[in-house]
């Protein structure tokens, strides 16, 4: 359990790097094509780093470190929608979210649940990214036995 615990923080810390550095880029506002690319490759990673450090079971760490980013995200996100200042990465994931095409009246009457489904999707990237980072290693292992 510790090993797995150790690899999915590897992975974590993976997607933790590259989110930094997506921070760090000029403050323009990209698209929402552009901003899920970014997600999901950033899940992508993180899952095939702890897919490669782990030894047995790739698709189940490349997961939970995937969903483990994910829901930390998700949650820093829904709270800096609702409470706190957008910036960095999270700036661009509010830049899409605002531009989205919601009905308004939804916006104003459930703030909080407009927040959390996109909270929720960003959440879904992650570990769809890290499911298919998973995937990779375990393909290739598979490839190299046969």
């Amino acid at each position: 359990m510790r090993r797995f615990a150790g690899v999915v923080l590897g992975g974590v810390l993976a997607q933790a790097a590259i989110l930094g550095t997506f921070g760090q880029l000029s403050p323009h506002h990209p698209g929402a094509v552009v901003v899920a690319f970014r997600v999901s490759t950033t899940g992508l990673i993180g899952g095939y780093v702890a897919a490669a450090l782990g030894t047995h079971h790739p698709l189940r760490t490349a997961t939970a470190a995937g969903a483990s980013a994910g829901v930390g995200v998700g949650v820093a996100f829904w709270w800096t929608v609702l409470y706190g200042d957008t910036v960095g990465v999270f700036h661009q994931l509010h830049y899409v979210l605002a531009t989205a095409p919601i009905p308004g009246r939804l916006v104003r009457t459930a703030p909080r649940a407009v927040a959390a489904g996109a909270a929720l999707l960003v959440a879904a990237a992650f570990t769809a990214g890290g499911y298919l980072g998973g995937w990779m290693v375990a393909t290739t292992r598979a490839a190299r036995r046969d």
